[in-house]
């Protein structure tokens, strides 16, 4: 925490103790769980898709293909279950990363935003229950503007960039996937009249195919960058 900029570290500090005071929250009316077949089917998919990342090109930060399955735990959840999934999940993605070293501070952020993104992704959409396809697509805007949002703006601070062009650089990356994951819960949501609440379980093989497809084409344009500056290098040393 001391090697980050002073305003970084209020940024954090702001974003775990507001964690804490929403969890704390909703804890206090947490009921007993009466499926624990399903609460913990939800949490665990979750946890396997956050080992899914990849990292956006040009950019210290990753993207993990849990999202839908917050999504579809917020829609079928309670408020407490669903906050346990995203911070379980988000902790899997950051945690466990590629790399050995691990970010106590980063973990922290990490969770905290996903927590409160679950929490404003709720209240958007209970607002609007009684129109699901409404309901899904609010909350999937709130969740996108909630996560993508803080975690620009501490990049922007640690890395002296432009907030504005960091976040609409995530955006840029990310949008298709906001939107594919609002898809995917509108699907389970309604297979789970047909099908129950099991349908997660067969979705998962599915989003590991997005993560596939997202990292060649992240691969390629991490590619795409490097070969003009190595022509421009090679090209100078003439």
């Amino acid at each position: 925490m001391k090697t980050l900029p002073l305003k970084a570290q209020l940024l954090v500090g702001l974003a775990v103790i507001s964690c804490l005071a929403v969890v704390g929250k909703a804890l206090v009316g947490w009921e007993p769980i009466h499926d624990y077949p399903k609460f913990l089917a939800y949490m665990l998919v979750a946890a396997v898709a956050a080992r899914f990342q990849v990292s956006l090109p040009r950019m210290t930060s990753s993207m993990a293909v849990n999202l839908p399955f917050i999504l579809i735990a917020v829609i079928e959840l309670s408020l407490p279950e669903a906050l346990l999934v995203a911070a379980v999940s988000t902790f899997v993605q950051t945690f466990w990363t590629e790399s050995k070293k691990r970010n106590l501070v980063q973990v922290a952020y990490n969770v905290s935003v996903l927590v409160l993104a679950a929490q404003s992704m709720w209240l958007t959409v209970r607002f609007a229950v009684h129109n699901l396809a409404l309901g899904i697509t609010l909350g999937s805007v709130t969740v996108l503007l909630a996560n993508t949002l803080p975690v620009a703006a501490i990049i922007a601070i640690t890395e002296a960039g432009h907030m504005t062009r960091v976040w609409m650089h995530i955006v840029q990356l990310t949008f298709p996937y906001y939107g594919l994951a609002a898809g995917v819960a509108g699907l389970v949501k309604l297979a789970n009249y047909a099908v129950g609440w099991q349908t997660p379980l067969f979705i998962l093989p599915a989003m590991f195919l997005v993560y596939r497809s997202y990292k060649f084409y992240f691969r390629q344009m991490s590619e795409s960058s490097v070969q003009p500056q190595a022509m421009s290098a090679k090209a100078g040393s003439q």
